[in-house]
């Protein structure tokens, strides 16, 4: 439980609207949220982040048709995030006292407070690019976790070194619990999940990027050589599904600017549909990138469609492996 976060935005909210509310943990959510306001009681179940990315309003959203009484409380929600709660009308309260509340009469908005600076953690190693590559293997093999290092190091294509340290990063915050030397027991994967969607967004991502690109067939009779180029995002997806007419068209690759010219007539254009990342994981069999990161493909590109297809994708062939 953030407490910290939730000390700070009761003293923030005071201070900006001059409620004194009061939290206490309380299922079904991370706790319970109460305060008076001119003669009548507000009661509120409460989830609480640390930030707030695209890819969870889904689950905000549901969480608030499925608890009359539901508010967000953030250590910090970015703007176009806050506005998209805001068109649903899903209560948020942020650390720094900025708040958007409608209920029974009651309308309360205060945008006007400096974000308070997120604390990165910077010494674990499983959420560094690196260690986010190993994490992709894992959390779609979960029984990896007991191969030997070598073998692990092998299969994600990092150096042996960087494996311990992603070990111990996973045991230090909570999500892989030591039995022995060699055994391990996975502890709350579903949130290990969330957790990687957020960091690779920010972290991995942005490293991938190659270029842009112009297609010059109909991207359907495309055939990709080797195992080195795959289709990622919303191809992807209608590929997996069939549930969704691409607009987007995202690669992933591990050949070279040339070969993408000669082999698929692909034309490098900086405002070209075609999106072209690296492959950050081991070639594989297929046309298309593991499901796990056609979710987050859908998830961080956003759109109603998208994220019906990537709650599929999710419920279909990810949660099982969890």
């Amino acid at each position: 439980m953030e407490y910290e976060i939730i000390y700070k935005a009761l003293e923030a909210l005071k201070q900006t609207t001059g409620i004194q509310a009061f939290f206490k943990d309380k299922k079904p959510l991370d706790g319970e949220l109460k305060f008076t306001f001119n003669g009548i009681s507000y009661a509120f179940a409460v989830e609480v982040k640390q930030e707030l990315r695209t890819h969870q309003l889904q689950q905000m959203e549901n969480y608030f048709h499925s608890n009359a009484d539901f508010l967000l409380i953030a250590n910090r929600i970015f703007p176009k995030i806050k506005e998209e709660l805001r068109q649903k009308e899903i209560p948020y309260l942020e650390a720094n006292g900025n708040i958007y509340l409608k209920k029974d009469g009651l309308f309360l908005f205060v945008d006007t407070q400096k974000p308070l600076e997120v604390e990165k953690n910077k010494g674990n190693r499983a959420f560094t690019k690196t260690g986010l590559k190993v994490l992709f293997y894992l959390l779609q093999h979960k029984e990896a976790i007991h191969l030997p290092q070598r073998e692990l190091a092998e299969l994600t294509d990092v150096a042996l070194g960087n494996i311990p340290q992603v070990i111990d990063g996973l045991k230090e915050t909570g999500y892989l619990m030591a039995l022995n030397n060699k055994a391990f027991v996975w502890e709350n994967r579903k949130a290990l999940f969330e957790r990687w969607v957020a960091e690779y967004a920010t972290v991995l991502r942005p490293k991938l990027v190659k270029e842009r690109y112009t297609l010059k067939a109909n991207w359907q009779e495309i055939e990709f050589q080797n195992h080195k180029t795959v289709w990622g995002g919303e191809p992807a997806a209608d590929i997996l599904t069939n549930h969704l007419r691409p607009e987007k068209f995202l690669v992933y690759t591990k050949e070279s600017r040339m070969e993408l010219i000669k082999n698929y007539k692909l034309m490098p254009d900086k405002n070209g549909e075609v999106e072209v990342l690296e492959m950050f994981w081991k070639e594989n069999e297929g046309k298309t990138a593991p499901p796990l990161l056609l979710y987050t493909d859908l998830m961080l590109e956003g759109g109603k469609r998208n994220k019906e297809t990537a709650e599929k994708i999710y419920h279909e062939h990810i949660e099982p492996n969890l």
